[in-house]
């Protein structure tokens, strides 16, 4: 299964993806941030090397991305 989570970079969002990625190992986590002041990359440093993990940076207002 792929969870698309938006805002993942923040708070909230970084842990629930530290949750699901240990209640759900198989799977794949694609991670979506605007990175803006509430988003902060290196909270996601424990997961970025994980294969079943990815992040992108995108602004989810942008029809185009």
């Amino acid at each position: 299964m792929t969870i698309i989570i938006t805002g993942g970079a923040g708070f909230i969002g970084s842990n629930f993806i530290f949750y699901m990625m240990k209640k759900y190992p198989d799977y794949r986590i694609i991670c979506l941030d605007k990175l803006t002041y509430a988003g902060n990359l290196s909270t996601l440093a424990p997961v970025m090397d994980k294969p079943n993990f990815r992040f992108v940076k995108m602004d989810i207002c942008d029809r185009e991305a």
